[in-house]
Order: C-alpha cells, then sequence, then structure tokens
C-alpha cells in the first residue's frame, strides 16, 4: 500500500466563517472545494483538513472534550511569528506562546468559529519531530 496523504474530515456549522478562519486568519489554502461550496479541503502542509457543512444537523465535536486540531511548527519562533500573525488579524487568543506543563510542546491554543480547539505546537522532543511538510 501506498499512502500518499491523509484528509480529516470534520462538520462545521458555517462554511463561509470556517473558511475564513483557517484561509484568511491561519493561512491554510484552499485545494479543493465540493459539493456547492458546502465542502472545503485546506492544506496543513502534513496532511488535509475538510470542513463539511452537511446541514444534517449532526453534532460538532468541539468544545472542552472534543477534538483538538493541532499544526506543527518549524520552531519556536514560528509559533512566535503565527501568534502575532492571527492576533494582527483579530483572532482571541487568550494565553500567548508558552510551554506547555503536560506535554513537551511551546504552543497557544484558539478557536475556531465552531469551537474546534486549534493548537499552533512546536514538539521539543528534537530526536521525534514529525517530518513532512508541503509540497513545493
Amino acid at each position: 500500500m501506498a499512502i500518499e496523504n491523509c484528509v480529516t474530515f470534520l462538520p462545521c456549522s458555517d462554511i463561509k466563517k470556517t473558511t475564513h478562519f483557517y484561509r484568511d486568519i491561519v493561512g491554510l489554502p484552499v485545494v479543493q472545494e465540493q459539493a456547492g461550496g458546502m465542502l472545503k479541503i485546506f492544506d496543513t502542509g502534513y496532511g488535509y483538513w475538510g470542513f463539511c457543512q452537511y446541514g444534517d444537523g449532526r453534532s460538532i465535536p468541539s468544545g472542552d472534550v472534543g477534538v483538538c486540531l493541532s499544526l506543527n511548527c518549524h520552531d519556536e519562533a514560528d509559533v512566535d511569528r503565527q501568534y502575532a500573525r492571527m492576533t494582527e488579524k483579530g483572532c482571541v487568543i487568550k494565553e500567548p506562546p508558552k510551554r506547555q506543563e503536560k506535554f513537551p510542546v511551546y504552543a497557544f491554543f484558539t478557536r475556531d468559529p465552531d469551537d474546534y480547539k486549534v493548537e499552533f505546537q512546536r514538539i521539543q522532543l528534537e530526536d521525534q519531530q514529525l517530518m513532512g511538510g508541503r509540497k513545493e
């Protein structure tokens, strides 16, 4: 088997608000649009996140006990730059980047329009870095 990439599909309540957040605030490119614009796939650099406004009333796995979407940055300076870029664009972030107590990461967290927790991190286990990246 030769797996080329992965896509995680998540429900959203408003595809326009979701697109604004991930494309315009976070900076992820939309690489595919389906179902008359009700499904957008974003390139994270490591794989893809697909958000779909299903319109069938399904619950959204977000909030404090829901999904955490984590984006790995090249280094701590990149985490800081992403934090600065997002706050300049008006994104509400409760705490600036810091070393986390429970896990060996330097990170900050925010929430998307559906209350998914979104993390920007640098894993601090230098011998265990996740490899990948956007193909140029």
